[in-house]
């Protein structure tokens, strides 16, 4: 990448020179370099991978399996957070609603029992079974702009950092928006409290073949900007417990969200998953755009 695409600065900094995750619990046979622009902190794979934009793909790579039941195993749970999190602040009722990169339709099925109309955009992999609960289906972005089919609210939720060409992609999203409509991306943070608190050991597992950006507040704001978006709202979102964190900590390497060593109770940890969340320093970012 010749040019940050978010600011244009053309130096970088070389921050990662090893083996990258490429399945589960797998890594690189080869040393991989990733760099990042040093003027707004992004951090970019120097050998995307345009092909892993396809999430049938990806997810038959990183999870057990690409079957419908092992996505809503692995992802409902998920889902449902995110959801909650992000209805605090914007109603779905009555609303025409798309999810790029929905899968089996997780989050689409939820919405159905309010919204107007719900949409999902993904592989055709997942077709039948989105057209199966009900929702309609597209393969492509383009497709839908074709169409010229307009929605309230767009969802783009762990996609962008995925792209070969985010810009062009939150470009097309754009257009199939409605005059007031707008777009929710849920997006992996660099600067979460994990790596703060572990470095390498943290970045060995999150740096993967599959995602060719790192993204955080300061350089989504400065994207999102010269996107000619207005940031409706942002907050932050953490999937994980203090006490994963504590047994993240203590072998320092990947560890299951179920048996871990309890160290505080679930009012300790609410306490502090939220002020996480309000310091933004959480595993993810919810950002919705007008």
């Amino acid at each position: 990448m010749k040019k940050c695409i978010i600011c244009g600065n053309n130096k970088f900094k070389l921050i990662w020179h090893g083996k990258l995750r490429n399945s589960s619990n797998g890594f690189t046979k080869k040393r991989e370099k990733i760099y990042q622009c040093p003027i707004c902190d992004l951090a970019f794979l120097k050998d995307r991978r345009k092909k892993l934009e396809d999430s049938s793909v990806t997810r038959n790579i990183f999870n057990k399996s690409n079957s419908y039941r092992e996505f809503v195993k692995f992802h409902s749970p998920r889902e449902q957070a995110k959801l909650e999190s992000i209805e605090k602040h914007i109603s779905f009722k009555n609303k025409n609603i798309l999810e790029s990169n929905c899968g089996t339709g997780i989050l689409l099925n939820k919405l159905k029992r309010v919204a107007r109309s719900t949409t999902g955009l993904d592989s055709p992999f997942y077709k039948k079974i989105i057209e199966k609960y009900g929702h309609k289906y597209f393969s492509s972005i383009d497709e839908i702009i074709k169409s010229k089919v307009k929605f309230d609210i767009a969802f783009s939720l762990s996609e962008i950092e995925h792209k070969y060409d985010p810009a062009n992609f939150i470009k097309k999203m754009k257009k199939i928006l409605s005059k007031n409509g707008v777009i929710i991306l849920r997006i992996p943070n660099f600067n979460n409290i994990y790596m703060y608190m572990l470095g390498n050991s943290f970045l060995k597992y999150d740096y993967r073949i599959s995602h060719n950006f790192y993204f955080g507040e300061k350089n989504l704001d400065l994207f999102f900007k010269k996107l000619n978006f207005k940031i409706v709202k942002k907050f932050g979102l953490n999937e994980y417990t203090l006490n994963h964190l504590l047994n993240y900590i203590n072998v320092k390497k990947r560890v299951p969200v179920k048996g871990l060593k309890k160290y505080f109770e679930k009012k300790t940890e609410k306490f502090v998953k939220q002020n996480i969340e309000n310091s933004l320093a959480s595993t993810s970012l919810i950002y919705i755009l007008r």
